[in-house]
């Protein structure tokens, strides 16, 4: 007798879940990173091995 579905999404509601998961992975990323360099950054960019002739 005429039912609508009531759970059909807005206008311009499509996506957002995946723009969000998509936010939310990059920021995961970027600190995973950072806590990567932030732990192994002085074994990874730091020389000790002393200068050639000294």
């Amino acid at each position: 007798m005429g039912q609508t579905n009531i759970n059909t999404p807005g206008p311009g509601s499509s996506g957002d879940g995946f723009g969000a998961g998509m936010i939310i992975g990059i920021i995961l990323l970027i600190l995973i990173v950072l806590v990567l360099v932030f732990y192994a950054g002085p074994q990874i960019f730091v020389n000790n091995t002393p200068a050639p002739g000294s």
